[in-house]
């Protein structure tokens, strides 16, 4: 149990090195990302006939991040954020294969991270990458009525899930 929770340590202690380097900061791309949000509910059928519809509460997630959603230092969203994004809005328009029904919106959260160097460079660049991610969703169809941004630069960092391959 000792050896685990060293072995830990020192993996820890190896990360954020690499995240506090500038040089190595690329390996690691915890908050180049922009977090999205949507609270809604999907009709139900009514139990019995004559019965008045239901509603199932829905909530759904989604992140564009890393190299694949945006450049160091950049809010432009890239294709593979824009896939991504693609994803939920297909979920909230067509619903999913098991259950078609589609989603009546009721609010969509959008928050904009960047790691500790790009908040230092640029420091309202979580929230150009948020109001991108909010334009990109109204393009789709999404209604901007619902959606709410914010930043959070680098002062709420998130879990790394995305790692150098090279």
């Amino acid at each position: 149990m000792k050896m685990m929770s060293l072995g830990a340590a020192g993996l820890a202690a190896l990360l954020a090195g690499c995240a506090a380097s500038p040089e190595l900061v690329s390996c690691l791309q915890p908050n180049r990302r922009v977090a999205v949000e949507v609270t809604g509910s999907k009709e139900k059928p009514p139990a019995k006939p004559g019965a008045k519809p239901g509603r199932d509460n829905v909530l759904l997630k989604a992140m564009a991040q890393g190299d694949s959603a945006f450049d160091p230092n950049s809010a432009v969203l890239k294709d593979g954020g824009k896939a991504e994004l693609d994803k939920i809005v297909s979920v909230i328009q067509q619903g999913v294969k098991k259950d078609p029904r589609p989603v009546n919106v009721g609010s969509i959260i959008i928050t904009g991270h960047t790691d500790r160097l790009e908040a230092e460079s640029s420091p309202n660049l979580d929230e150009a990458r948020a109001k991108s991610v909010q334009a990109y969703l109204a393009q789709k169809g999404l209604d901007a009525k619902l959606m709410f941004w914010e930043g959070k630069d680098a002062r709420e960092p998130m879990a790394v899930t995305k790692f150098c391959t090279d």
